[in-house]
């Protein structure tokens, strides 16, 4: 449970954070292809050949911007998509991204990788790739629409799990109501991997999955998973933790993760999209784009134009106009807050938590 001084703390270390802005994180998204066509996509990611990739040029000419005025040391470059193995020249670029001396990172369905592959991330210098497992084979198979996904992701985590190059991988798991019964199982299966580190989280209403209400966890469910997650980090076998896409409220946010909840979009983390937008985040509304890399200058854009993001008092309304947690929530995870109707889709807090109880 959230102690008195966590209270008192988090709200103070919130209005530092802010005040500093030191961009930690860089989203590029590569490309809207996908190898794969996943219920759950929050980006509606296609197989269609037609859709423009964004240029590695721009990638370069942005990450020299950025090393002229910040330290490439402090900051993780996440090569994203769609499936990033899958846009042309992608070992090169990432290449040239090290050779920056920026860190290197990827979020991968794991469909494409062999013996090649890691062979090619290898050499381009990946600090950290995660591998999305999300159930057992019939469970991930179903959600991820291929009956081969399964096997080939697991083959592709050990392939990394035994590549002492790559620093940091992990598996992530989006928790959904066909596996919420499975994650014992799930458990036990990452663990005789070897794995280290296990990030679960559930499905939120964006992108394809967002029109698809059976994907959606009940109350009772949720909770469920936040007591699993506490129940596994307990063991200390693993590390085992829930992702940053929501707050919990005081009983749940120390025990399911290593540091308590705050959407760093606009704060630490950055995102530049496929059509060059530049958001605070690569899941966000694209209405709340700053800018575009094609016209504007990052630099420009991310010290002066973000504004939205290090405020955000202009989101304490409807449900969260009196809530009794707004100094540590801040109305939320960014990439939830709908623009238009000017309110959350999503609160785990109220709409999942408090509804259990």
């Amino acid at each position: 449970m959230q102690t008195f001084r966590n209270r008192l703390f988090l709200p103070l270390k919130f209005y530092f954070d802010k005040k500093a802005r030191n961009l930690h994180f860089i989203f590029f998204e590569l490309t809207h292809k996908c190898n794969l066509n996943c219920r759950h996509c929050g980006s509606d990611c296609t197989k269609d050949g037609s859709s423009n990739d964004l240029p590695a040029d721009i990638v370069i000419k942005t990450l020299n911007e950025i090393k002229a005025k910040y330290d490439p040391h402090r900051i993780m470059v996440i090569l994203s998509g769609g499936e990033p193995t899958i846009y042309p020249g992608m070992w090169d670029l990432a290449g040239k991204i090290t050779n920056l001396e920026f860190s290197l990172g990827m979020v991968t369905n794991g469909l494409n990788w062999d013996k090649e592959t890691i062979k090619k991330a290898k050499e381009s210098r990946f600090h950290s790739i995660t591998v999305s497992i999300d159930g057992l084979e019939e469970s991930h198979n179903w959600l991820r629409g291929n009956v081969s996904s399964f096997r080939k992701a697991k083959n592709a985590l050990k392939m990394i799990l035994d590549t002492p190059e790559i620093y940091k991988k992990d598996v992530i798991t989006c928790v959904n109501k066909r596996n919420i019964k499975e994650l014992d199982k799930i458990y036990q299966m990452l663990k005789e991997t070897g794995l280290k580190r296990w990030r679960l989280t559930s499905v939120d209403p964006i992108g394809r999955a967002g029109k698809d209400p059976d994907l959606f966890l009940e109350p009772e469910d949720f909770v469920r998973l936040l007591e699993k997650i506490r129940e596994f980090r307990n063991r200390k076998e693993m590390q085992v933790m829930y992702g940053d896409n929501g707050y919990f409220g005081p009983c749940y946010e120390n025990e399911v993760r290593p540091r308590p909840f705050f959407c760093s979009a606009g704060i630490n983390v950055a995102g530049i999209m496929v059509d060059g937008a530049i958001l605070a985040c690569p899941n966000i509304d694209r209405k709340f784009s700053q800018g575009n890399i094609y016209k504007d200058s990052f630099i420009d854009v991310w010290e002066n134009r973000f504004k939205p993001f290090t405020d955000r008092s202009w989101k304490k309304t409807g449900k969260c106009s009196d809530c009794s947690e707004w100094s540590l929530c801040q109305g939320g995870p960014m990439h939830l807050w709908k623009h238009d109707e000017k309110t959350l889709s999503l609160c785990h807090f109220k709409d999942l938590i408090e509804k259990k109880r």
